[in-house]
């Protein structure tokens, strides 16, 4: 297997990993994966597309794509659980600069 694609097949499973431990709220584990992710992301070659065949590109492209869906995932999970623990200790829902928290983030019986 190509070096660059191996690398991103690991990225796609440290995704998949870190988007289970959302789903099980285990966010001991989301931590530790995501800094596993962070050091891979940091090894990887800048001119990384450039690496790779035509042929693997599409393979490529598609390991980014579900470790981008991966990532929606677990930004969900985690805005709602960061709602959850305003609601227990009666914050108001904000973004990280202040900012009024988007819709999506705000429980449906809140407010």
């Amino acid at each position: 297997m190509n070096p660059a694609l191996g690398a991103l097949e690991q990225l796609r499973s440290l995704s998949q990993v870190m988007l289970d431990a959302a789903r099980d709220s285990d966010w001991q584990s989301l931590l530790d994966h995501e800094a596993q992710r962070r050091a891979l992301v940091e090894t990887l070659p800048a001119d990384l597309a450039c690496r790779l065949t035509a042929a693997a590109e599409d393979e490529a492209r598609a390991l980014i794509e579900t470790c981008q869906r991966c990532d929606a995932g677990i930004r969900a999970l985690v805005a709602r659980r960061q709602c959850e623990l305003r609601v227990v200790l009666r914050q108001p829902a904000a973004g990280m600069r202040g900012d009024p928290a988007p819709a999506a983030w705000q429980r449906p019986d809140a407010g």
